[in-house]
């Protein structure tokens, strides 16, 4: 079967949403799955997993699951389908001579229901990784698991929410972790006009050494005349910004840009002034936003949900080896 390209994200609980005492997110969505829904065991029977969280139509289930009753690692496919739907459809005759073919009204049956999309993910502790689609994305998984641990569940109550935040702070230390660079985007000193006037009263009111953009384009070679036009546009009160790609080439190919270059970028530049994409995780403002590009197979149905949960759990163990996330139990 053919394969795509999709990336595993990584997500954790934002504890200041919910109040879980000294239990992880895991240790309580394995005790919401442990209690009874119509007296239906919710871990064990894909009918106790049923949720119609927006209440217009399109229903929410964890379908496919692995390590509950292994108590191995958490693992889940969401899906979001719709209860069924009506379409006009053409009744093909190839074997009469009509002069034109019926439009007819075609229906689902009862069982057969359309899926919209789906997500897959994991849960180890508090940290959750996930392959989102653009039907389902991480919100919906918030939305669901506040919906398994309070509506159904007792587990938490009150205002408490399920919160995945994506951000994680980065030191110096850590640039090397996420190893060599694609590319790097620099964040010019933005030009200010305060009044109406000459260009002198273009000026830079960030801190630090960092050029402008009208130097950075001066630089470039853009020519006087049209950095004055530039200049006239910027209107009172208004600002100039840009941002500017950098990444080598060898012939028609990029080539990383090293860990000890980006190891001098980042500690010899204001951290708000750079961004650093490594093909999946990306820095920014002292913040990264982890997340690891996978191959997955692409079968009739979708992805091959057992593979796609398979390599998500592959991946928060290769970050946790890295030391990019901690995947101690303890929250």
């Amino acid at each position: 079967m053919a394969k795509t390209n999709r990336t595993v994200q990584y997500r954790y609980l934002d504890r200041k949403r919910v109040r879980l005492n000294d239990g992880t997110l895991e240790a309580a969505v394995r005790k919401a799955l442990a209690g009874k829904r119509d007296g239906n065991v919710i871990g064990e029977e894909a009918r106790a997993r049923i949720a119609d969280l927006a209440q217009e139509g399109q229903i929410t289930l964890w379908n496919g699951m692995k390590g509950y009753a292994s108590k191995s690692v958490l693992q889940g496919e969401l899906l979001l389908y719709k209860q069924g739907f009506n379409q006009t459809a053409i009744e093909e005759r190839l074997d009469a001579g009509d002069a034109r073919f019926k439009l007819v009204t075609f229906k689902t049956d009862g069982k057969s229901k359309p899926v919209e999309g789906a997500l897959y993910f994991a849960i180890i502790g508090d940290h959750v990784g996930l392959i989102q689609s653009n039907a389902v994305t991480s919100r919906w998984l918030e939305r669901y698991l506040t919906w398994l641990l309070k509506d159904i569940t007792d587990v938490i109550d009150g205002e408490d929410v399920i919160n995945l935040s994506s951000k994680t702070s980065i030191g110096e230390e850590d640039i090397s972790k996420l190893g060599p660079a694609r590319s790097l985007t620099l964040h010019a000193k933005p030009s200010e006009r305060e009044r109406e006037g000459s260009t002198r009263e273009l000026k830079s009111k960030a801190k630090g050494a960092g050029a402008t953009v009208l130097e950075v384009l001066a630089l470039m070679g853009v020519g006087k005349e049209a950095i004055d036009s530039i200049e006239h546009d910027i209107p009172k009160g208004g600002r100039l910004e840009g941002d500017f790609l950098v990444y080598i080439k060898d012939k028609n190919r990029r080539k990383p840009i090293s860990v000890g270059t980006l190891d001098h970028a980042f500690r010899n530049t204001d951290p708000t002034d750079i961004a650093i994409d490594h093909g999946g995780s990306r820095v920014r403002d002292n913040m990264r936003h982890l997340s690891e590009p996978v191959r997955l197979t692409q079968t009739p149905h979708g992805l091959d949900a057992e593979e796609a949960m398979e390599e998500i759990v592959n991946v928060l163990y290769k970050w946790s080896e890295r030391t990019l996330i901690d995947l101690d139990p303890d929250p």
